[in-house]
């Protein structure tokens, strides 16, 4: 699909770099105002800053369930009309921020604990935690879909969420693994090359210019492989959510959309 349209992968490249900026910002905040983490005020103000970057996340992941949604029902996809729908289910979006920050804080509280505690206990409960967050990151990768195709707020995404997962969890947790691997292997291919460019710019060139020319490289190395990634599980989640919507309408002979039909085939 980002072949044929390269336009559906510029939310998940803005999402990166406006998270990027977002961070930069708030790691200034942090400096200036000499955060101590371990406090109740450094604690909140790290809850909201997590809270922010997940609503930046999934707006623009938002954008992206709205455009491949119309490429693969024949349309012309555009960042203008995504941002509408975006926007007009960002209640939603928030909401769904609002959870995957508890999400993540608990899961932190509790490895915090287990490594404090030590022994296998602790290990037992990182693991636990590990499985809650990849759980619930694959919840709300199916509940985006729902937020932003049907325009539903976050308690009927989730009631059509779990109509819709009846009976396919195992596919569903197949897919994901398999986009997992996908993104991984991708992943593994940009490390050596990430290597490379930052041994030539620093060992081979050096000074000054071979560490900005490694830093600009890298970076956009780095950002490219984000939101690649980014796009490439939301778009198999989309493609997923629409197929599963279809066959809860018209029963299971519904074909699946060809970019997952190329895949499953």
């Amino acid at each position: 699909m980002a072949k044929e349209d390269r336009v559906l992968l510029k939310p998940s490249l803005y999402s990166v770099f406006a998270g990027i900026a977002y961070w930069v910002l708030w790691v200034a905040i942090f400096i200036g105002a000499e955060v101590d983490f371990d406090s109740g005020a450094g604690k909140a103000m790290g809850a909201v800053a997590t809270f922010g970057s997940f609503a930046i996340f999934y707006f623009f992941m938002g954008m992206t369930v709205n455009m491949v949604d119309v490429h693969v029902k024949g349309g012309k996809p555009t960042l203008a009309e995504a941002y509408i729908d975006a926007k007009q289910n960002f209640g939603a979006i928030l909401f769904l921020a609002l959870i995957s920050t508890i999400v993540e804080l608990i899961a932190k509280a509790a490895r915090r604990s287990a490594n404090e505690e030590g022994g296998a206990a602790a290990i037992i409960i990182s693991i636990a935690a590990s499985i809650i967050e990849s759980i619930w990151t694959m919840m709300a990768f199916l509940l985006l879909p729902a937020i932003i195709i049907e325009d539903a707020s976050l308690g009927d995404s989730l009631r059509r969420v779990r109509d819709i997962s009846k009976g396919n969890l195992m596919q569903i947790a197949i897919g994901d693994v398999g986009v997992r691997i996908v993104t991984n292997l991708i992943g593994l291919v940009v490390m050596f090359l990430l290597f490379g460019v930052l041994y030539v710019s620093f060992d081979v060139i050096g000074g000054t210019v071979g560490t900005i020319i490694g830093v600009t490289i890298g970076g956009t190395i780095l950002s490219l492989f984000a939101a690649f990634s980014s796009y490439l599980r939301m778009a198999y989640y989309t493609c997923l959510y629409i197929w599963a919507a279809e066959c809860a309408d018209k029963g299971p002979q519904a074909p699946a959309p060809l970019p997952l039909a190329r895949v499953l085939s």
